[in-house]
């Protein structure tokens, strides 16, 4: 499945089980898979080989050959223009447009979408003509990304709370009581959540992702907030050094390279007061992240960590 989102709203269904719309994505994409990594190494002059430095994924453009038809040639112009108008960059500002794809699984059902943002670089000129009653258009669309990665369509949010013991909700004796899909499984009650300082964070990703973290009060600095040795890297620490909220206050923070930031319920930031001097922000890695937070002074009424997903490719 691929279908292409505009900057506008609009949706364009390329490649659908099952269905064909006006704009066919024919064979021959490219650019939908693992993108290219820039490597810096160095180099010695009278040793053999060379010590990496730093690895990041390139900038990605994506190709996709697609045929526009249509009963009529004003039909096809209506699709083109239509088209058009979805992907002008002079209108990415306030929202990019997507392209949003899907592998199907072996049970032939799709698995979870995941998008990308793109930008028009070109190939909206080709060729047209008529086979069997039909206007055709050809283009070698040109998509350029500022992200070199693919990304699941919603937040994980994950919190620090345990539910405890489940029991089942009243259920008719001798059978399961009634589930979300009405024929298996069953409700089950749980006492309220009570918070835990520790939790298993799951990454379903390919790649590394910084969480946002969200608080609660009442609580008080300092504490840390610790992620575990993983089978990438070794055990990180970020310090806070002074974040008190009273009861119902909130604070958020951000530690996504280049959106680090730290707003409370009350609209004040202060990232760098609030945190250690020369802060770790770590990542999620992929797998399985044990993540604690230690040292807390004062228990709060929640925390939770939020995070999205990123792929390789499709």
């Amino acid at each position: 499945m691929v279908t292409l989102e505009g900057v506008d709203g609009s949706q364009f269904a390329l490649s659908a089980i099952g269905s064909t719309g006006n704009i066919w994505l024919n064979k021959g994409a490219k650019g939908l898979d693992m993108p290219v990594f820039d490597v810096q190494v160095d180099r010695f002059p009278r040793l053999a080989g060379s010590v990496p430095r730093s690895a990041r994924g390139a900038d990605r453009e994506i190709f996709l050959p697609l045929t526009i038809w249509g009963e009529s040639r004003p039909e096809a112009v209506a699709t083109k223009r239509r088209l058009m108008r979805a992907l002008p960059p002079t209108r990415m500002w306030q929202r990019m447009a997507k392209l949003v794809v899907a592998e199907v699984s072996a049970s032939g059902a799709l698995e979870a979408h995941r998008e990308i943002e793109v930008y028009y670089g070109g190939g909206l000129e080709g060729d047209e003509g008529t086979e069997n009653g039909l206007n055709w258009m050809k283009f070698g669309l040109v998509l350029q990304t500022i992200d070199p990665y693919f990304r699941a369509q919603s937040d994980i949010r994950v919190p620090f709370a345990s539910y405890g013991l489940t029991r089942d909700f009243f259920p008719p004796e001798g059978e399961s009581f009634v589930s979300k899909d009405g024929l298996s499984g069953g409700f089950k009650l749980s006492p309220s959540p009570t918070f835990t300082p520790a939790i298993t964070v799951n990454n379903a990703g390919d790649e590394p992702v910084y969480p946002t973290w969200t608080f609660v009060g009442p609580t008080a600095g300092p504490f840390n907030l610790v992620r575990g040795a993983t089978a990438y890297s070794d055990e990180e620490i970020l310090s806070v050094r002074s974040l008190t909220l009273a009861a119902g206050q909130s604070a958020t923070l951000v530690t996504e390279p280049g959106r680090v930031e730290l707003t409370t319920s009350a609209g004040a930031s202060a990232v760098w007061s609030s945190l250690a001097v020369n802060p770790r922000f770590w990542a999620l890695d992929p797998g399985p992240n044990e993540v604690s937070i230690v040292d807390l002074s004062t228990e709060p009424a929640s925390v939770s960590i939020t995070f999205r997903p990123k792929y390789l490719g499709m």
